[in-house]
């Protein structure tokens, strides 16, 4: 675990493009056969390749691991569910004759696994930030005020997230020369209505501070070789 004051200090001495992970992007990997997440899937091993070289630099913050824990079990019963289905669908279609290879049936248990390692991987990969109280004061005022990404219900959760997200973009500052990402697949609550950007409450304070938002692990993938930031 680091504090924002230190993680600041790391990248103003080696500058990276920085990746802000919530919960649902790290399980997305292990629910990909269900859902169609291939690349997702890519996007991880890609970037699980690049944090590794030190090349970007994730970070979670506190409560992302323990929710990772709540509802790996879920997100595993998705993803076995979708090879299951998978493998079904291809030996149907060869028993009707269509152009479909036939597919031995694959035990859910050996590929699941190797995706629960890949989001875990990430996970492990990633510098826990530190509770800080001028995020946690952030969150909180959105969750009074009923502003995203808190919901009608007001959790506080992914304000939680995204308002750490901005206080160490704002640490860095205008010129810091590399991008700054929130990655996470709920748009419902982070994004504007069917959009790829923050919702209309949050974007001003994350243009300021100089974060962006990413609807998926390989949409941030894309944004970071679109700007020539990784290979």
């Amino acid at each position: 675990m680091t504090t924002l004051a230190q993680a600041n200090a790391d990248l103003g001495a080696a500058p990276r493009p920085v990746l802000f992970l919530d919960t649902c992007a790290l399980l997305d990997i292990v629910r990909a056969p269900l859902r169609d997440l291939t690349m997702t899937v890519r996007a991880g091993v890609a970037l699980r390749t690049l944090a590794a070289a030190g090349t970007v630099r994730l970070f979670v913050q506190d409560i992302v691991s323990g929710e990772w824990n709540d509802n790996l079990a879920a997100a595993r019963r998705d993803g076995e569910n979708g090879i299951r289905a998978f493998t079904a669908t291809w030996q149907i279609a060869d028993d009707f004759g269509q152009p479909a290879p036939p597919l031995p049936v694959l035990p859910p248990g050996t590929l699941i696994d190797d995706l629960e390692q890949l989001s875990r991987d990430l996970l492990t990969a990633a510098t826990v930030l530190d509770r800080d109280h001028d995020g946690m004061s952030w969150a909180i005022d959105q969750v009074a005020a009923k502003l995203k990404p808190s919901s009608a219900k007001g959790p506080v959760k992914d304000c939680h997230i995204l308002g750490h997200a901005l206080r160490l973009s704002t640490l860095l500052g205008a010129g810091y020369p590399k991008s700054r990402i929130l990655v996470s697949s709920n748009r419902s609550d982070f994004a504007a209505p069917n959009a790829t950007v923050f919702h209309q409450d949050i974007a001003h304070e994350a243009a300021v501070a100089g974060l962006e938002y990413a609807v998926s692990l390989e949409a941030a993938v894309a944004a970071l070789r679109a700007t020539g930031e990784i290979p």
